[in-house]
């Protein structure tokens, strides 16, 4: 797979804490940001055991959305 970065300028950051958007050869997106733990139990019927709640600034999707 292959990847490029597509996060917009106003969320870089040196130091990695920071949400990553990344756009793939496969039609997807990898975003990195922090997990929440807690989303876990409020949505318990929704996450399957595979896979992970993250927390995404909405101002992050609007700002790509519009690109």
């Amino acid at each position: 797979m292959k990847v490029k970065e597509i996060t917009p300028k106003a969320f870089a950051c040196a130091c990695g804490a920071c949400p990553a958007v990344f756009e793939t050869d496969r039609g997807t997106y990898l975003i990195i940001v922090t997990g929440v733990n807690s989303a876990k139990n409020l949505l318990t019927s929704k996450i399957g055991r595979d896979e992970t709640a993250v927390d995404v600034p909405a101002s992050l999707i609007q700002e790509i959305a519009t690109k």
